[in-house]
């Protein structure tokens, strides 16, 4: 067993690594949802049944999904992180209770487990409408948003610091798509 500072460290790694990921997944969702708000919705031609739109709407659902999900399971995932600082319980005196701990690894064992009822690939029209859609977007929503609340948490409790999780686009991310 590893001493608790080297634990510390080897926890803040993993866990700055992981916030690396899921902040990729956070911009990405922001990129998408302004692309929905500020160009389809805005647009009679694409707000129309338009397979170029189903297309990217299905294709962001599948990728999203598939990468929450590694990072929610297996290997090198949020869910074993905290696994392993349930072995260091002195790290979390005064921070976290054990019921706050229980109700976070809870909390994303149950994110995993609805999107992974979800996890299906998206190829007809029917499919990938919004309204078709809507259940993945909020299972999705709700795991982004669990995953980057226990990051924020977990690393304040192990490297005693601050994780920026907020969205930062350099210039606007749909330059080129709007109309002319």
């Amino acid at each position: 067993m590893l001493s608790e500072k080297q634990f510390c460290e080897r926890t803040r790694v993993e866990l700055r690594h992981l916030a690396d990921q899921v902040l990729s997944l956070v911009t990405d969702r922001d990129v998408y949802l302004r692309w929905e708000k500020e160009l389809v919705a805005t647009s009679p031609q694409l707000r129309e049944t338009h397979a170029f739109v189903d297309m990217v709407r299905g294709a962001y659902i599948d990728a999203m999904v598939f990468r929450a999900l590694r990072l929610l399971e297996g290997s090198g995932s949020l869910s074993q992180v905290l696994a392993r600082i349930a072995e260091y319980p002195q790290l979390r005196h005064d921070k976290v209770s054990d019921r706050e701990f229980a109700d976070d690894r809870t909390g994303l064992q149950q994110a995993a487990t609805d999107l992974a009822q979800l996890q299906q690939p998206h190829f007809s029209h029917r499919e990938r409408t919004l309204p078709a859609l809507e259940s993945v977007h909020r299972a999705l929503n709700k795991a982004l948003d669990a995953m980057s609340g226990n990051l924020q948490t977990y690393y304040w409790i192990v490297a005693e610091g601050h994780l920026d999780m907020d969205v930062k686009h350099d210039g606007d991310p749909l330059q080129g798509l709007r109309p002319a």
